[in-house]
């Protein structure tokens, strides 16, 4: 069998569609799986490089560039934008196909449906098999629980990081509303937009890269958006402020939200944030959330889901 991921990254659309498939990818790999990647993605480096190391058998940026074998091969597909009737996609195409899906996702034909996130109760809109909830979340295999955030420290460590571009800026916009909190913290900042100018030394900015996991093993505070990079922090089991950035993030926003693993602290609305400096500032200075915060992500997300969704598609 061979197994073909099929997903996009860019600036512009982020990276949680290649970060999902890759997770898979790389569980299929280490047991001992042909897997093909298929898709854009080399305006992002640091993902690039991750994509490049993963010890795939192809990597083809576009379809065509590919012929499938309905007898032998599996796409797991990841995409808001590849239409529904675009030939690549069609069933008679594959043996099988996986869908990695969300409320935007087109109703692609799927044999297996996997839906991440921290909801058990969605309706898949088919009869087909649906994996969903904490327990069906791939993550790659560098996310490890994070043992700072229940340590004493006299500087409390805050990462920020507005998901695998930040291309709304939300870095920036969450220094704004940390540089006059007058705590004692140290803030690392990812992106590659920010401009330190106006802040102290209490801010250092970050290449958005693979440095990140290093830094999220030390923080005790993470804000970011409400994307696939949150749902990395509360598997983390760190106290986490979410801002929703588009409508794709608003599931997250809410559910996060809603189970109680995050606060809220702001969305991107008419071309800028509109971010609550009350809410980051209880955040920073509140002991008490930041561990309640921790608590309700204790044990939520095992780390497990690429495994099992791995164990499923070999049954198809």
């Amino acid at each position: 069998m061979r197994y073909v991921l099929r997903a996009d990254a860019s600036q512009s659309i982020g990276t949680g569609h290649v970060m999902r498939s890759s997770a898979i990818g790389e569980e299929l790999i280490e047991r001992g799986e042909e897997v093909i990647f298929v898709g854009e993605f080399s305006d992002i480096p640091w993902l690039a490089l991750r994509i490049n190391n993963l010890g795939l058998s192809q990597i083809l940026l576009k379809e065509g560039d590919y012929s499938s074998n309905p007898e032998t091969d599996v796409l797991i597909l990841d995409s808001y934008i590849i239409p529904v009737e675009e030939e690549f996609v069609k069933k008679d195409r594959w043996k099988r196909i996986v869908v990695i899906t969300d409320y935007r996702t087109p109703a692609y034909e799927a044999h297996l449906v996997v839906r991440p996130g921290l909801a058990i109760d969605q309706k898949s809109g088919s009869m087909n098999k649906t994996l969903e909830g904490p327990k069906y979340i791939p993550f790659r295999k560098s996310i490890r629980r994070n043992r700072a955030s229940s340590t004493p420290n006299e500087v409390l460590e805050i990462l920020v990081v507005g998901g695998g571009t930040d291309s709304f800026n939300f870095a920036a916009a969450v220094c704004e509303a940390l540089k006059n909190n007058e705590d004692n913290f140290h803030a690392n900042i990812f992106t590659n937009q920010i401009v330190l100018d106006s802040l102290d030394s209490r801010f250092t900015a970050i290449p958005i890269g693979s440095k990140l996991d290093w830094f999220a093993d030390i923080c005790q505070l993470v804000f970011t958006t409400a994307s696939t990079t949150s749902l990395e922090f509360v598997a983390r089991e760190v106290a986490v402020g979410i801002g929703c950035a588009i409508d794709n993030q608003e599931e997250y926003y809410e559910s996060l939200t809603s189970y109680g693993v995050a606060i809220p602290i702001g969305e991107f609305v008419d071309g800028s944030w509109e971010i609550n400096q009350l809410k980051v500032q209880e955040l920073v200075n509140s002991k008490e959330l930041r561990e309640r915060l921790r608590q309700k992500c204790s044990g939520l997300i095992d780390l497990q889901g690429a495994k099992r969704i791995v164990d499923e598609i070999l049954k198809l």
